[in-house]
C-alpha cells in the first residue's frame, strides 16, 4: 500500500537485501512468517567483494536445505587452506605448505569455499525465487524509523518518488556499514582505524599460476602482504596490504600487484581486469544490537578487517541466529525475552570475530617481517590450527553473560557435527523448525526416567522434536559413558546438556523465555 498517509501492518520489515537480509528472509519464509525485504539499490550488486564461505556457513546452508548447500558446493572452488610464501630482502623465497590447513576441521565441510559475494547473494536469491516465488523489492529506501507503541513505524521511499508508511512489529536493519537506521536511532559504535595501512583488491585474470589444488596464497615480504586466490570464472582475487607511506595512489594496479607477484612466482602474466578497489580498513562494533523493536544485523552492527574473510560469513550467521527467534515470538511460541538473547549472543561473537580478524591483520598484513622460521614455528605449535578453528566459524561461542540467571552447562556452544555409528552426519537428525531434545544411550534402550520425560515433552511442547539415539558415539554420552540429554536449538547451538534423569533444567530454560 503506497501513499504518504497509508499504513500496513506487517510482522517483520527487513531493510537491506544483501547476504544478511537474504538469509534472514529465508529463515522467515520457510517458517511462514510474513515479511518484506527492501533495498535502496536499483538492483543486485555485481561486485565480487567477499570471496570466502567458511565451514560454519555451509552448515547453515545445509540446515536450511541440503540442496542449498549443494548448490554452493557445486559452484565454488574447494580450497584446502593457505600456502605461506615469504621472500626476504635478498630475494630468497620460502614456502610453508600448509600454512593454514582446513582439512582437519571437525565439520562435514573441512574446507574454504571460494565464491564471490555477488554470486553468493544471487544463489540465495535464486533459491528464494525458485522455492518460494519471492524476490526483494529493489529501489526502496528507508527514510525514517521510529519505535512506537510496541512496534516500529518506517517511511519508505520508492524509486518512482512515492512514499509509503509501514507499521511493522519488528524492523531488522541489514543496511550495511553506513547504516542510516543505526544513525537515526543514535546507536553508538566503538571503533578504530588501521590508518597506517592501505588495502587494495584486484579481480584479474592471471596466467601461469599453478592452482590445480585450489590452494590460496599468503605472500609476505618486507613492506608488503599479498593474497592470491583462484576464483570460479577464470580469474583471481588479489588482496594487497601496504604501509600507507609506501602506497602510491597514482600507480596502476597491474604495476603495483605485478611487482609483488614477480617476487613470489615465476612467469605469471596479467589478463583482463574485472574490478579494482582501494580502501582503508576500520573496526566498528555497535554498543547494542537492539533499540526497542529495531535490530541491527550484519555490517550495520559490526565491521572489521577483511583478514580471514569472516565479514560476510558473520553477517549471515547473525541472520541465522535471529530468524528462528523472530519466528517463535511472532507465532507466540515464545516471549519477547528470547529476542534479547540475539544481541547478548551475537555481540560477543562480533567481538571474537574482530579479535580474530585483527590478529590475522597484525600477523600477516602489518607484521610482514614475521619470516618463514616464525611461520613454521606457529604451524608446529598449533597456533595456526586454533586460528583456523576460529575463522571457520566453528570456534565461536555465544555464552550467556554471568549476570543471566539459570545458565546451563555448555549453553551457547555450537553442537558438534560428527559421524554417528550409522555413518550419517549428526546434523541430519537436527533439520527442521524445531528445538531438538536428543536423548543418547549406548545400552540400546533409554532408562525409564528419560523415556517418561521424552513422552511428556512430546505431549506438551509441539515445537520440540525428540530424537533418540540408542547406539550413541562417545561425544553424545556423559563423561563415564552414561545416558545424556541434549537440548539443541534450531540454529544447532546448545541450550544445555544433562546426564541426570532430573530434567528441571529443561523446564527452566523454557520458563526463562516464556516458551509455551
Amino acid at each position: 500500500v503506497r501513499g504518504g498517509d497509508m499504513t500496513m501492518n506487517l510482522p517483520v520489515l527487513i531493510v537491506g537485501a544483501g547476504a544478511a537480509g537474504t538469509v534472514l528472509a529465508l529463515e522467515l519464509i520457510r517458517r511462514d512468517i510474513p515479511f518484506r525485504l527492501v533495498d535502496r539499490l536499483p538492483g543486485p550488486s555485481n561486485r565480487s567483494r567477499a570471496v570466502t564461505i567458511h565451514a560454519r556457513t555451509i552448515e547453515i546452508f545445509e540446515a536450511i536445505d541440503p540442496e542449498l548447500a549443494q548448490r554452493f558446493l557445486h559452484r565454488g572452488y574447494h580450497c584446502p587452506g593457505y600456502v605461506m610464501r615469504y621472500v626476504d630482502e635478498q630475494g630468497q623465497r620460502s614456502v610453508v605448505k600448509p600454512g593454514l590447513d582446513l582439512r582437519h576441521l571437525e565439520s562435514a565441510y573441512p574446507l574454504l569455499l571460494l565464491h564471490g559475494q555477488d554470486e553468493t547473494e544471487q544463489t540465495l536469491r535464486n533459491y528464494l525465487l525458485e522455492k518460494f516465488g519471492f524476490s526483494p523489492e529493489w529501489g526502496v529506501s528507508c527514510e525514517t524509523v521510529s519505535n512506537e507503541d510496541g512496534g516500529v513505524v518506517a517511511e519508505l521511499l520508492h524509486a518512482d518518488g512515492t512514499k509509503e508508511i509501514v507499521e511493522c512489529r519488528y524492523l531488522i536493519a541489514c543496511d550495511g556499514a553506513r547504516s542510516s537506521i543505526r544513525t537515526q536511532l543514535g546507536l553508538a559504535q566503538e571503533g578504530s582505524d588501521y590508518a597506517e595501512t592501505v588495502l587494495q583488491n584486484l579481480d584479474v585474470e592471471l596466467h601461469g599460476v599453478d592452482d590445480s589444488e585450489y590452494w590460496a596464497n599468503y605472500c609476505m615480504g618486507h613492506g608488503h602482504f599479498l593474497m592470491v586466490v583462484p576464483m570460479p570464472g577464470g580469474y583471481y582475487r588479489l588482496l594487497m596490504s601496504q604501509p600507507a607511506d609506501k602506497a602510491d595512489a597514482d600507480a596502476t594496479p597491474h604495476h603495483v600487484f605485478g611487482d609483488i607477484i614477480d617476487q613470489h612466482f615465476d612467469g605469471v602474466t596479467f589478463g583482463e581486469t574485472r574490478w579494482h578497489s582501494r580502501w582503508g580498513s576500520m573496526i566498528r562494533l555497535a554498543n547494542t544490537y537492539r533499540s526497542g523493536n529495531v535490530f541491527l544485523a550484519g555490517d550495520a552492527a559490526h565491521v572489521h578487517s577483511t583478514a580471514g574473510g569472516q565479514g560476510m560469513n558473520c553477517c549471515m550467521q547473525d541472520a541465522f541466529n535471529l530468524g528462528w527467534k523472530l519466528a517463535m515470538v511472532v507465532r507466540s511460541d515464545a516471549g519477547d525475552a528470547l529476542l534479547d538473547t540475539y544481541g547478548h549472543e551475537r555481540r560477543p561473537v562480533g567481538e571474537q570475530v574482530i579479535q580474530a580478524a585483527s590478529g590475522i591483520h597484525e600477523l600477516f598484513m602489518t607484521g610482514r617481517n614475521a619470516g618463514p622460521k616464525k611461520l613454521r614455528e606457529m604451524v608446529q605449535s598449533g597456533v595456526m590450527d586454533a586460528l583456523v578453528h576460529k575463522v571457520s566459524g566453528l570456534g565461536y561461542a555465544c555464552k550467556p553473560s554471568a549476570e543471566e540467571p539459570d545458565c546451563l552447562p555448555l549453553e551457547g556452544e555450537r553442537m558438534p557435527d560428527l559421524l554417528l555409528a550409522s555413518g550419517e552426519s549428526f546434523y541430519t537428525l537436527l533439520r527442521g523448525d524445531y528445538l531438538h531434545l536428543v536423548a543418547a544411550t549406548r545400552s540400546g534402550a533409554l532408562s525409564a526416567p528419560f523415556s517418561a520425560f521424552l513422552q511428556e515433552a512430546q505431549g506438551n511442547w509441539p515445537f520440540v522434536r525428540v530424537v533418540e539415539i540408542t547406539d550413541a558415539p562417545d561425544f553424545l554420552l556423559g563423561e563415564h559413558g552414561e545416558d545424556c540429554l541434549w537440548l539443541v536449538r534450531p540454529d544447532t547451538w546448545l541450550a544445555g546438556r544433562s546426564c541426570s534423569p532430573e530434567m528441571a533444567w529443561v523446564r527452566k530454560w523454557f520458563i526463562r523465555f516464556a516458551l509455551t
